[in-house]
């Protein structure tokens, strides 16, 4: 479990510590201020958000309202529920992008090979290069088979793409 997940976690937790018997809030609040901080940072609308939150008896409307059901820890369930919404959008939109930039880490590799081979000759490559145990003599054979100059143009592609320049130039 990756820890952005593990902080998911205990967001939940603290959610629903909210409708503990024992639910102390200014000490649930601190905890769940720490742990928006660490997800979010410090200066985030979200921490904001938490931070807002107070019993405030001093409001007509919050003790007449306070014998049926508690507004500070609805709206402690409303405010966290909506944080913890955010973040697994922003988890999922961070494995979206991991897997993005994984899957395309290479494209420049590859994508000369599509552009320089037949359908056939690229079928080849493939199924030799995805077998269990590739044999270093059977892609040296493939790559011999190629005209002299598909080699080199496929070489130059790559060599010259913009991501292979931004590697070697690290």
């Amino acid at each position: 479990m990756n820890s952005q997940a593990s902080y998911l976690t205990l967001l939940q937790n603290q959610l629903n510590q909210i409708d503990d018997r024992e639910f102390d809030f200014a000490s649930w609040k601190n905890a769940t201020i720490l742990l928006i901080t660490t997800c979010f940072g410090a200066n985030s609308p979200q921490v904001a958000a938490l931070d807002k939150i107070d019993y405030n008896y001093s409001s007509w409307a919050l003790r007449d309202e306070s014998g049926t059901s508690d507004p500070v820890k609805r709206e402690c369930k409303t405010t966290l529920s909506t944080i913890i919404k955010e973040f697994e959008i922003r988890l999922d939109a961070d494995t979206d992008a991991s897997k993005t930039s994984s899957d395309a880490g290479l494209d420049f590799v590859w994508l000369p090979f599509e552009d320089e081979l037949t359908g056939a000759s690229l079928k080849k490559l493939k199924s030799i290069l995805t077998q269990a145990n590739v044999s270093p003599d059977e892609v040296e054979a493939f790559l011999k088979d190629l005209p002299n100059q598909t080699l080199v143009n496929i070489i130059q592609t790559v060599l010259l793409s913009k991501e292979f320049k931004q590697w070697i130039s690290k």
